[in-house]
């Protein structure tokens, strides 16, 4: 149990800045109407989760478990390479 609770409060933490956060927050706060947002979070959240689910199972019809897991490893080694020469300014 501590570590669930250790890992859950520190993801709510690092999602404090969220930008999406941030901005449902201001929309709440300027429009006064809290349902209507959340309910469209609520819409958007869902159709994103389904839509990924849904490209992931049309995926694998296509590739070994084995192809995905270097397709995924390579493809997190490239982005971290990029990221890091970005904020060297390289």
């Amino acid at each position: 149990m501590e570590a669930f609770l250790v890992s859950t409060s520190t993801v709510a933490l690092a999602e404090i800045g969220d930008k999406t956060q941030l901005l449902s927050l201001f929309l709440a706060a300027r429009f006064r109407a809290p349902i209507p947002i959340i309910f469209g979070i609520l819409v958007a959240t869902l159709l994103n989760h389904g839509l990924s689910a849904w490209l992931g199972v049309w995926i694998t019809e296509f590739i070994s478990p084995q192809t995905g897991r270097l397709l995924i490893g390579i493809s997190s080694v490239s982005y971290t390479h990029l990221r890091a020469h970005e904020t060297r300014g390289n």
